[in-house]
This record gives C-alpha cells, structure tokens and sequence, in this order.
C-alpha cells in the first residue's frame, strides 16, 4: 500500500509540472535589518542577536518580492499570508549574507541578506487558491475570446497652419513756416507694426491593418494559459457563428481607422455568449510594430503590444466588467521579421492572459 501511496504522490507532482510548467522560476531580492542588544557584549548575546536579525532581513526580502506583485495577485495573497509565511522555507532560500555590521559602542547589529523566492511555487499555491482551479472537469469556467492584432501601415503628418495677425498704426506731424513768399510746410510719418498669431497642429493620423494570423497566434498563446489555469477556454468566433461576419467587418473598421471595439458591438456580442451559458468573454487587440534591425547582432526585432483588454462576466443578468489591463508588450528578436514577430507574440499573449487570470482570482469568484 505504501507503494501505491508513493505513486499517487509522484502521479500528483508530474499533474502539476504539466499544468504550470516544468521550468522553476526564481526572483532575487535583498532583505535589510538593524537590532540592538542590551547590557554588556558577549558572544552568545551577539550571535542570538544577529540570528534573529538574519532572519527579520530575509522575511523583509521576501515582503519585498510581495510588494512588487500586481495588486490583482497582492489581494490573493493577503488571504494566504499566514499559511505562506508559517512555511515560508518552502518559498524562500536565504543563507547568503552580503553586508553585516557590529556595532559594540551602539549596541546594534545591521544586516543584508540575498533571497531566492521560488516564484513558480508561490504563483501555483495563488492559483490553487482560486475558485476555478478547485472545480471539478464538468464545473470548468467557459470563457470566449475575440481578439485581434493590427499592424502599423503608414502615418500620416500634417505641417503646422500659422495663422499671423499684423496691426499697423501710423501717425503725420505737420510743420508751418512763414516765408518771404508765403506759408511752406513739412510733413513727418511715424508707422508703428505689431505682429502675433497662433500656430495648429493637427494630430497625426495613423493607418492599420488586421492581421487575422497573428489574431490567431495571439490566440492560442492565450488559450495555452487559460487552459493552464483551469478554464476552458472557447473560440468567440466560433461561438458567434451565423453573426461573426457581420461583426468582424464592424470591429475591423473600427480598429483600423485607429479605434476600439465598438460598444454596440460587444454588447451584441456578450448577448450571444450568454444564451450559449459562457461564463467570461475577453475583448483585446494588439498592435504589431514594424521590423527593425538590431545595430549589434543584426537580427530583426519587433515590438509586440497589448493596447487594451477587458474581461467580462456574464451570467443571468447583466453582464459585469471585472476590469481591463493594458500595457503589456514584449520585443521579439529572430533571424528574421517573421520569426522575431513571433516570438514577441507568444510572449506577449502569454503575459496578458496571466493577467486576466489573476483579476479573475483576485475577485474570488469562479
């Protein structure tokens, strides 16, 4: 039985490797701590002294890590500290000390510890803690996506109108003289300009194209973490159907003129999910640069970047934004254009659903 027991253990390990991963990730920061002790020096009195301050520096690396999260992933943890923080060796290595100082006069003790935080441990125990990650195979979350990709084609300047506005003012002075002969005058002008004006400058226009293959590679880079997160994620595209024609032709227009989704459309849209009981839809788009060449390598690079995603819940009312999330990107390098494209994408795609993913948990529903 023994055996069996083993094996279970090993089979729930290897489950979770595929679900989040095999690569271990781990994040490095310093932890800083002063203490004092009382009454005279001693050895003993010291070495307690700086174990404890040893140990307050890394729990304070380790706060330090937690500070830098994202407030949807800081929310999560704040329902999990105590249990985290009870073990926190199992999310932590710090036995490396980079500065330590003994102050015998002043009776304090200064410390700077390095930690390693186990960022792929921490981040599966968030998940857990998820509602969607503890629900069974059948009570999976369905969420659609419709996402797009457009790429820059063209910008168009416009030269500044300077509109100049000139007053002049002139004035003569008269002079008369009586002479032998009769009166003679003279005359003087003075003329006085003042110039101003204003100058416009009208906005620059920018021209895209939808890409609908890096629609979807963006995709299923997205979908490959939902899944990963215990959703089960669905085409929009293919959960519209008879409709995405119409609809696609509306978003494309819009997007490419320089807009957004229109809201009518999604509207419509999350209408249709909702008798098909879909649990979330994800609207996003992103925009594609234009290849550049690295002056050192020679490679090509291009800049992938999330204008704007927001998430929806739906259910028997009306639908309820969870929020948006914006400013992802990621510049991929490759031998060529397309290789460096792809690579920025996958990137990309990936950290933005990870985003979606923990605003989703930090509202602790499923």
């Amino acid at each position: 039985m023994k055996v069996v027991s083993n094996f279970k253990n090993i089979l729930f390990g290897l489950i979770i490797l595929f679900i989040f991963g095999s690569v271990a990730y781990s994040a490095e920061y310093r932890g800083v701590n002063t203490t004092y002790y009382k009454g005279i020096y001693t050895k003993k009195k010291v070495n307690e002294a700086l174990a404890a301050a040893k140990e307050q520096a890394c729990l304070n690396a380790f706060k330090n890590y937690i500070q830098g999260l994202e407030e949807s992933k800081r929310m999560i943890f704040e329902g999990l500290k105590d249990q985290i923080f009870q073990n926190i060796n199992d999310y932590m290595t710090c036995a490396t000390v980079v500065e330590e100082a003994i102050d015998k006069k002043a009776k304090k003790i200064s410390v700077v510890m390095k930690a390693n935080i186990d960022e792929t441990r921490l981040d599966i125990e968030i998940k857990k803690s998820s509602k969607v990650f503890d629900s069974t195979t059948g009570e999976k979350s369905s969420l659609a996506m419709i996402f797009f990709s457009r790429t820059i084609i063209g910008q168009r300047e416009f030269d500044e109108k300077v509109t100049e506005v000139v007053q002049e003012t002139s004035s003569i002075e008269a002079d008369e003289q009586e002479t032998d002969t009769g009166i003679s005058s003279e005359s003087t002008g003075t003329s006085v300009t003042t110039t101003g004006g204003s100058t416009l400058k009208k906005a620059s226009v920018t021209k895209y194209k939808v890409d609908d293959n890096d629609s979807t590679k963006l995709e299923a880079g997205m979908k490959e973490i939902f899944t990963k997160a215990r959703f089960e994620p669905r085409s929009g595209r293919r959960a519209i159907r008879k409709n995405w024609r119409k609809f696609k032709k509306e978003i494309i227009e819009s997007l490419e003129s320089g807009g957004g989704f229109p809201e009518e459309v999604k509207w419509d849209i999350e209408d249709i999910l909702m008798d098909k009981k879909i649990n979330y839809v994800v609207f996003a788009y992103f925009d594609v640069g234009v290849a550049e060449t690295d002056p050192v390598t020679g490679n090509k690079m291009v800049n992938v970047a999330l204008s704007i995603a927001e998430i929806t819940r739906l259910g028997d009312g009306d639908p309820v934004s969870l929020g948006t999330i914006s400013g992802v990107q990621n510049r991929g390098k490759g031998s060529d254009s397309e290789i460096a494209k792809n690579n920025a994408i996958s990137v990309t795609s990936k950290a933005t659903a990870q985003k979606l993913v923990a605003l989703i948990n930090s509202k602790g529903i499923n």
